[in-house]
């Protein structure tokens, strides 16, 4: 599990795009991204929440469309990882996994089945974490 702390957090296919919330509370990638404060809820299950330090908003993913958004009330969200470098961002033992389906500024976030490796572009599923000091 990562330590608590703020955060870059990178698409690892599309590597010069990081999480940014805009202004509507829509979570995109952009060439700007925001500084995200990961708060540890559980280390063992790896569970935290993120918060966008720039908007002063919790990102969740709404259950209703599976977009990834800003909101007011936290959402545990769970980062798996099989080599400590690479995350999977997805809601607690849901495979629906946090995707960047295109490398244009303002793509937004959304969620979908986690694509299987060998898959077309199934890279754009992790996320890279920048520690900001």
């Amino acid at each position: 599990m990562l330590p608590p702390g703020d955060y870059k957090i990178q698409n690892f296919l599309h590597q010069d795009k990081f999480v940014h919330m805009r202004h509507n509370n829509v979570v995109v990638g952009s060439a700007q991204g925001d500084i995200i404060e990961l708060v540890v809820t559980n280390e063992v299950l790896g569970l935290a929440t993120l918060f966008d330090k720039l908007r002063q908003k919790y990102i969740v993913i709404d259950e209703g469309t599976g977009n990834v958004v800003g909101c007011d009330q936290s959402q545990e969200l769970q980062f798996s990882t099989e080599d400590n470098r690479k995350y999977i961002i997805h809601r607690y033992n849901i495979n629906e996994v946090w995707l960047l389906n295109g490398d244009n500024d303002y793509d937004p976030i959304v969620t979908a089945p986690a694509p299987p490796p060998g898959a077309q572009d199934f890279e754009r599923k992790y996320w890279l974490f920048e520690e900001m000091k």
